[in-house]
């Protein structure tokens, strides 16, 4: 690979500069990767609890892929466009043999990112059944007409709203894992908030198509969700700081640590 540059261009500099480049590359796919498989997690998590407490799952399908082919894409993008790290190039290389998506990544966005997520989505569900007088154990009990569509049209109602309530918060989540996914050790508050202006449009894009998704009538026919209240929304706004605060003090346990 070097001996293909040196043949078109022999300064030095161009090597250092494009395994610069490399490295950058290489991190930003582990950042692509983290983002998008921690909302896996707060995907899978209402189907286990449907399967395990017997109540209704916590999302539908085309929420689910509203998500995973709508709300994720432009900010999992935006981290493609990450500069390389700042002591990218002290770090020691890299071992051929070392994979891409290694212990530590799963680790972080599976039982890190994503049981946040998921416990922050499920909360918001609960929370909603709540608000109309249902506990836990009346929720079992209407699962079975929940899930057979035999259900009157108010409790149809809650339920739309309350899956739409854990979708709002998977993608209010993942406005935090965003820039949490910034770097897997550099605390946010060093990098900037606001040093990547790609993750800002694709953060106003997502709540684009969520607002669309909630608000148009069509759209919510196809997506089954529901408006939400005033308090409904303004409980989106703790959890992106919920989830960025969480890895925030990770970072800085492991920085202390070293």
């Amino acid at each position: 690979e070097a001996a293909d540059i040196v043949l078109t261009d022999d300064n030095f500099a161009t090597i250092v500069v494009a395994i610069e480049q490399g490295r950058s590359v290489y991190q930003n796919i582990r950042k692509f990767m983290t983002y998008i498989l921690a909302s896996n997690v707060a995907e899978l998590v209402p189907f286990l609890a449907m399967v395990i407490f017997k109540i209704p799952p916590a999302l539908v399908i085309m929420q689910i892929l509203i998500v995973d082919l709508g709300t994720d894409i432009l900010p999992a993008l935006a981290l493609g466009t990450e500069r390389a790290e700042l002591g990218t190039m002290q770090l020691p290389p890299r071992a051929k043999s070392k994979p891409l998506l290694d212990r530590s990544l799963l680790l972080r966005a599976y039982c890190f990112l994503g049981l946040i997520e998921a416990a922050l989505g499920m909360l918001g569900f609960f929370w909603v059944w709540h608000s109309y007088g249902y506990d836990f154990n009346s929720l079992q009990s209407i699962a079975p007409a929940i899930l057979s569509h035999t259900t009157n049209p108010e409790i149809t109602f809650i339920y739309a709203q309350a899956t739409t309530m854990t979708l709002a918060i998977i993608v209010a989540c993942q406005d935090g894992n965003v820039f949490a996914c910034r770097s897997e050790q550099t605390s946010i508050f060093r990098i900037g908030f606001f040093s990547n202006p790609f993750i800002w449009l694709g953060i106003a894009t997502e709540w684009i198509l969520v607002i669309s998704i909630i608000e148009f009538l069509p759209l919510r026919q196809i997506f089954a969700t529901a408006p939400l209240t005033t308090w409904q929304w303004l409980l989106l706004l703790i959890c992106p700081p919920i989830l960025l605060g969480a890895e925030e003090l990770r970072k800085s346990f492991l920085r202390n640590r070293k």
